[in-house]
């Protein structure tokens, strides 16, 4: 929870009553003033950006970016007493990159993306901000160093968090079709694998996802990266491979996400399939062990009722609380091991 200067009232004082409140009131007017002012704000001309370093194989300089027409680009240099020169074009091959700072949009779209709270109007101005910042910036979307790209990644990102799965699609999509390939590139793909996921397209999922590099950087999408492609595996009857997604997220990142308990229930089935009854009988034996009352356990259960028979086969040879008791049968109550 954000951290606010002594200049509110009663702060750090009688907090179990006041703070928490305030500060969730605080924090959603802050959103709220942020992105009314940055969607107020920027150039009045329509693709007006600038004034940045614009970076040509001659010089570096400082200029407004007025407008684009086809491989030209129309630009306003400053001098270096501020003032702005006329209006001159430059031929797009000549831009190196353009040192386009990160808006303070973008950070105040990070924030709502964590807010538990927040609400469908902050969400509808958010994307309004974003709206108007790509109107202004796709003209020069394929410089280096225009950020038009991530702007249409955060939107996608915002419908992700509302589960709008379709309208997140059309926003990663497009990034595919007109971007540069980058690590930007690289997470839009993840990301509409999952998404495709998410819809049922089984096969698009898979097309995306697999092959692809796993981002350290960001653990939850590698999470969700690795749960959907072993999901798309699964469904496409390839268990082998879907074992082998659910497993790596148990033995490398098995302590963020809950993945540990997640990865385990999402092996049971991929066990079953393949008839694995060891496996499946120790791995049903660690979630019971290690992760009692969870949505693991409920999975785990649900796998004894159902392959009973096999698991008390296979439990013959294992020591520990048994998973059935030897002579257990389908639909019977498992037996409670002596004291």
């Amino acid at each position: 929870m954000e951290k606010f200067p002594p200049f509110f009232p009663h702060h750090g004082k009688r907090s179990a009553h006041f703070s928490t409140p305030w500060k969730t009131r605080i924090s959603s007017w802050l959103l709220n003033s942020a992105f009314c002012l940055l969607a107020a704000s920027g150039p009045q001309a329509l693709a007006q950006l600038g004034p940045y370093p614009v970076k040509t194989p001659q010089a570096i300089f400082n200029a407004e970016l007025i407008k684009r027409d086809k491989n030209t680009v129309w630009i306003r240099r400053q001098a270096s007493d501020g003032r702005y020169m006329p209006q001159v074009g430059i031929a797009v091959s000549d831009i190196l990159a353009v040192r386009m700072p990160r808006p303070g949009l973008f950070d105040a779209v990070d924030r709502l993306h964590a807010a538990p709270n927040a609400t469908d109007a902050q969400f509808q101005s958010a994307h309004r901000a974003l709206d108007r910042f790509i109107l202004q910036s796709r003209p020069f979307r394929d410089i280096p160093g225009i950020l038009a790209d991530e702007a249409l990644l955060l939107k996608g990102r915002l419908h992700i968090r509302k589960e709008e799965w379709r309208d997140a699609i059309r926003q990663f999509e497009n990034i595919l079709l007109y971007g540069q390939p980058s690590t930007l590139t690289t997470n839009a793909q993840i990301l509409a694998g999952i998404a495709y996921m998410k819809v049922g397209e089984t096969q698009f999922a898979a097309e995306y996802l697999v092959d692809m590099p796993l981002p350290e950087e960001d653990e939850a999408l590698l999470s969700a990266q690795l749960f959907a492609l072993g999901d798309a595996y699964l469904a496409l009857g390839n268990i082998d491979n879907a074992l082998m997604s659910y497993l790596k997220l148990v033995v490398f990142y098995p302590f963020v996400q809950d993945n540990e308990p997640r990865a385990l229930a999402a092996t049971l089935d991929c066990y079953a399939r393949l008839q694995e009854w060891e496996p499946l009988y120790r791995t049903i034996q660690e979630i019971k062990k290690t992760y009692p009352g969870t949505p693991a356990e409920k999975v785990a259960d649900d796998m004894i009722e159902e392959y009973r028979e096999e698991l008390a086969k296979a439990g013959q040879f294992f020591d520990g609380d048994p998973v059935v008791a030897p002579g257990d049968k389908p639909g019977q109550p498992q037996t409670e091991p002596e004291p």
